[in-house]
């Protein structure tokens, strides 16, 4: 079956969203039930996503369109700027079976939301490598990351990152450094004045700043669920770190650069979990995006290799032994 994302063809993205509609066929059916005590998000999520927590089924489906969106996105993103070498629909699937690895992935969340975000700033950090006159970009790749922040407020830990990112891609100027920070308040700005205007500002704060706290509100409440999840995470650390080296060992100065800056996403990603009202396992959808790239780097020599076809069938069977725990897990207690 990998065989087909070998392709680089447009026809490859529908095998891609039926491939997704499979693997995250359990919430759109409604045999999954939708986690509790999800995030709530910033203004733009709770206005336009916050009544779909008592809509699973429309939950899901839109959940589906919009991982569909970000794979696309992200596998537009290594091919445009040649990461893997050769273009192939890889860093998309990487991008579907991440997204789709926990229940609380299957459905929307503010940082599922925010995540749409993420590789369109990076493309546009991309965009400003070694070029003169890309204001523009840079300018866009703030706004975009910071839009992100109205949707899941601690995506803001991301905001750096860009800053960091373009440091490296390119002699970030101070007249640039004033324009990346302006676009990255502009969003912020103009989320603010029209709750100013509509004599809410103090919701505003409370609703973008409130729940960016660390320590002190960061409560794991363990469930039978939590350790298979958990178990998966660390197949996915473990698969990060196999993969390493080859990443690291990747030629040319320009995908070095690019690397370090998925580097650095990757690590504000994890830092942004940290900064949360409450534990939510849906908190680590905002390091999928890197995640997926640095996947697809490491492991595509490997997708020759006979066993590569068992792995991932492996892998989907973990994935869906996780979605359906609370289906199996009762029977094997009983026994």
């Amino acid at each position: 079956m990998l065989r087909i994302f070998r392709s680089n063809q447009i026809f490859v993205a529908i095998v891609l969203f039926v491939y997704l509609v499979v693997i995250r066929s359990g919430a759109i059916l409604g045999w999954i039930e939708a986690p509790e005590g999800a995030n709530t998000g910033g203004l733009l999520y709770q206005s336009w996503f916050g009544w779909m927590k008592d809509a699973p089924v429309f939950s899901a489906i839109t959940a589906l369109i919009l991982v569909f969106l970000q794979s696309f996105i992200v596998n537009f993103l290594a091919d445009d700027f040649r990461l893997l070498g050769d273009r192939n629909w890889f860093p998309g699937l990487f991008y579907g079976i991440c997204a789709s690895a926990f229940p609380d992935y299957l459905f929307v969340s503010a940082p599922l939301v925010a995540a749409t975000f993420i590789p369109i700033g990076l493309y546009k950090i991309f965009q400003a490598f070694q070029k003169p006159n890309v204001h523009a970009a840079i300018l866009d790749s703030g706004i975009w990351l910071s839009v992100g922040c109205l949707f899941y407020p601690p995506l803001i830990w991301l905001v750096p990152a860009g800053f960091a990112g373009l440091l490296i891609v390119r002699v970030f100027r101070s007249n640039e450094m004033f324009i990346y920070v302006a676009g990255a308040l502009i969003p912020i700005f103009w989320g603010w004045l029209w709750y100013f205007w509509a004599d809410k500002g103090a919701s505003f704060r409370d609703l973008q700043l409130g729940s960016l706290r660390l320590v002190n509100g960061f409560n794991v409440a363990w469930t039978d669920g939590d350790l298979a999840r958990l178990s998966m995470l660390v197949v996915f650390i473990l698969l990060f770190l196999l993969g390493l080296p080859a990443v690291l060992n990747k030629k040319g100065i320009q995908i070095q650069k690019y690397v370090s800056v998925l580097f650095w996403f990757l690590v504000a990603g994890i830092f942004s979990i940290f900064f949360q009202e409450q534990w939510h396992w849906a908190n680590w959808f905002v390091t999928i995006a890197p995640l997926a790239v640095f996947l697809s780097l490491g492991y595509q020599e490997t997708f020759k290799k006979w066993w590569i076809e068992m792995a991932h069938l492996i892998l989907l069977l973990f994935i869906f032994a996780i979605q359906y725990l609370k289906i199996w897990l009762p029977y094997v207690q009983y026994l």
